[in-house]
């Protein structure tokens, strides 16, 4: 049986099916960034691919990371890409896969469509932020990979957003909703973090490489419109209270929500969000 999920399959689909938005959310995030190297650079350096024949990519998305094996995997690799959401995924994640170099498979399944694939098939696999959403399978993806596999996965600290998320409940009180303490996205965030991604991690892998990314996206004050658009981008995992609760009151919470981040930027000339993240390097996997 599936882990209690968090988010629903609608939740997810609201958040990641328009692919334009997340396109627009990777140029926001590379504008902004204080910290100007690519995290997926920063994950892949030093490492040499080049007998690496069979990838899979978990919640793969658009291929964001993918992009990145261009010239690195060998020659003829197979790249699987897993993503519950296909009809925009799909397409353009295969072209990813071809644009690389490489031949590629896509699989329209939730990620504990992994518990049936057959062991020891993989040499890499890679999970780029959304491993958040699925830490029990950690052992099932050890169980995939080939004797000197490695699983790579990137995901946020626990500090990630807090900017953000410290807005919240006056924006839920200020429609008259009760803020319950704690929110589905903070909750997300701690389920496979960096201050405890390495624990959970450890009873599967005999050797774990952790990188910590450290950064920041600084939006000045005159720009804080693209900082609106790329939290806009975000309003269903941020406020997933009030999506389930009372769903027409969204569009209230969102305004007030808004006016606090533009008067946070005024006050401080700019609106400055923690996007410190983390890269496991994860090897000798134990089945």
């Amino acid at each position: 049986m599936d882990e209690e999920a968090l988010y629903s399959l609608d939740d997810i689909r609201r958040t990641y099916e328009p692919v334009d938005d997340h396109l627009k959310t990777r140029q926001l995030i590379l504008r902004y960034s204080i910290n100007r190297k690519d995290i997926r650079d920063a994950a892949l350096d030093g490492l040499d691919l080049s007998e690496t024949g069979s990838v899979l990519d978990l919640g793969c998305a658009y291929g964001f990371f993918t992009e990145k094996f261009a010239g690195r995997l060998k020659k003829g690799a197979l790249i699987t890409g897993l993503d519950v959401v296909d009809k925009t995924n799909s397409p353009l994640f295969l072209s990813a896969v071809r644009s690389a170099g490489y031949e590629g498979r896509f699989i329209a399944e939730k990620a504990d469509y992994i518990k049936n694939m057959p062991s020891g098939f993989f040499d890499l696999i890679v999970a780029s932020y959304s491993l958040y959403f699925f830490p029990h399978l950690i052992g099932y993806i050890a169980r995939l990979l080939a004797t000197g596999g490695m699983f790579l996965t990137i995901t946020h600290t626990q500090s990630s957003l807090q900017e953000v998320i410290g807005l919240i409940p006056a924006s839920l009180e200020a429609v008259g909703f009760e803020y319950p303490g704690d929110t589905a996205i903070g909750r997300l965030l701690r389920r496979f973090s960096m201050e405890n991604g390495e624990g959970q991690l450890k009873p599967h892998f005999g050797r774990i490489e952790k990188i910590v990314f450290e950064n920041d996206l600084s939006f000045p004050e005159e720009h804080i419109e693209d900082c609106i658009d790329y939290l806009s981008k975000k309003r269903n995992l941020l406020f997933k209270e009030i999506l389930d609760a009372d769903p027409e009151k969204m569009e209230e919470v969102l305004t007030g929500f808004y006016k606090n981040v533009r008067e946070r930027a005024r006050e401080g000339g700019k609106f400055s969000i923690t996007k410190d993240d983390c890269i496991f390097r994860c090897y000798e996997p134990r089945a």
